[in-house]
């Protein structure tokens, strides 16, 4: 597995996008998969700018999972990389609230022993 804790976390990796559309994608995530106090992840800011692609990460506890009665939609997401890895319940948790928020497009998915890879494209949301 690549990043995640235990069996309950999901590595997210995003590329293909600058700090808006990754902030959009971890507040979303924030939102279901609340983590307590401190700081919000999604507060984390790129390097320098011009220092070449950026990969932006974070770590999600899939049992912190708080369903959102109304998704959080921070639109407008430019077309977003993400690749989720970890325990096959877990990574389908986090796709689902994904898709709540957002448009999602499977780009393939790679299964492990233990653990699922999953590249999903990730657009402006559906309409309501």
């Amino acid at each position: 597995m690549s990043g995640a804790e235990s069996a309950d976390h999901v590595s997210v990796h995003l590329t293909g996008c600058g700090h808006e559309d990754a902030h959009a994608v971890f507040a979303a995530l924030e939102a279901a998969f609340p983590e307590g106090t401190g700081p919000a992840r999604s507060e984390t800011r790129a390097a320098a700018p011009g220092a070449g692609p950026t990969i932006w990460s974070m770590v999600v506890d899939a049992r912190t999972r708080t369903p959102q009665p109304e998704a959080v939609r921070t639109q407008p997401v430019m077309a977003v990389t993400a690749d989720l890895f970890g325990a096959a319940d877990p990574v389908r948790q986090v796709r689902e609230e994904l898709a709540a928020a957002f448009g999602v497009e499977s780009l393939g998915t790679v299964p492990g022993e233990h653990e699922l890879e999953v590249r999903l494209r990730l657009t402006a949301g559906p309409e309501e």
